[in-house]
């Protein structure tokens, strides 16, 4: 997008929408290298990376299924409380160990407030086990199954509404964006310091061998030290040639660097949605077993580059939750 289309963008835009905008653009800067700022007219050339960012964002959150109520009176009952806990204990102390839970609805803005939604963030992994299947009339033993366990539960960003919580996501999937390139700026930054200082040794090595060199062009040096020498040459040329391609971290490089990947927001940031039908034990089984009472799941699997994929789902939670432990 050229500088004239940049421009013209930005200022077609409403005045709420400028406001989010810039706070959009302050949190990438605060987030990646506040030197950002210094480079003139800053704002008008993330905007169109930033609202590409989003939009994408935006599309993702649409795909997420409506939340699951997470009662624990239901835990026996509900097929989906069942197979993400192993126990009610367990997603008891799951409500009561979480920071967030409890300074939402401890906040005096809430005090009224009997329930709340937010994201439940769990790992999924699937482990081989040996049970019992039925063959007809006959039981069948140690038969390899598939069992699919969650692991690692995590409540965060509690909000009023559903919709409020489906923004706290999209913050989510934006802040991942906004971690990428920071790490993006730090490895070059990185990779750049440690060129220097190869750069530094090997310069300062090559000197105090010229004297040397020079002293002794009638006669000849040791074939060792001379080939050290030659190859030290040759590296220092291979990182002059790298720190060239490279260039300088400046400010206008930083700002480049997040452009890049906030235009690009698919190759760092996916959701996908998920089926799989299982047993009450997390057995995966197929609809070539009818007799058995099955449940479909349906989950959302996002993958931030840099971290594992984590199954993340809308849930509503009960104040009284977090004090049913006993």
């Amino acid at each position: 997008m050229d500088s004239l289309e940049q421009k013209r963008k930005f200022q077609s835009l409403d005045e709420h929408t400028q406001q989010m905008l810039d706070r959009a653009i302050e949190r990438v800067i605060d987030g990646t290298d506040h030197r950002i700022r210094a480079v003139p007219g800053y704002k008008k050339k993330l905007c169109g990376s930033i609202i590409k960012a989003l939009e994408y964002a935006d599309r993702l959150i649409e795909q997420v299924p409506s939340p699951i109520d997470l009662d624990s009176d239901q835990f026996v009952f509900d097929p989906y409380l069942r197979i993400f806990f192993p126990t009610k204990h367990g997603m008891l102390q799951m409500f009561n160990q979480s920071s967030e839970l409890k300074e939402y609805f401890g906040d005096v803005h809430h005090a009224g407030e009997s329930e709340s939604y937010a994201l439940l963030c769990m790992r999924e992994s699937e482990e081989i086990v040996l049970g019992m299947e039925l063959e007809g009339d006959h039981v069948i033993k140690d038969v390899k199954q598939t069992r699919v366990n969650f692991t690692g539960h995590r409540i965060y960003a509690p909000a009023q509404s559903e919709s409020a919580a489906r923004r706290e996501l999209k913050c989510c999937i934006f802040e991942g964006l906004v971690d990428n390139a920071l790490g993006r700026i730090s490895a070059l930054r990185k990779r750049r310091q440690e060129l220097e200082s190869e750069q530094q040794i090997l310069s300062s090595r090559l000197r105090s061998h010229k004297p040397i060199q020079l002293f002794a062009q009638d006669t000849q040096m040791p074939a060792k030290v001379d080939n050290e020498l030659h190859n030290d040459a040759l590296r220092l040329e291979k990182i002059e040639r790298e720190l060239t391609e490279l260039g300088y971290v400046t400010p206008e490089t930083c700002l480049d660097l997040v452009n890049e990947i906030l235009s690009e927001p698919e190759l760092f940031v996916n959701l996908h949605n998920v089926s799989m039908r299982v047993d009450k034990s997390g057995i995966r089984r197929d609809d070539r077993e009818p007799s058995m009472k099955l449940c479909d799941l349906n989950l959302s699997k996002v993958t931030i580059k840099g971290h594992p994929p984590r199954v993340v789902t809308l849930a509503k939670i009960n104040r009284k939750e977090l004090a049913d432990l006993t």
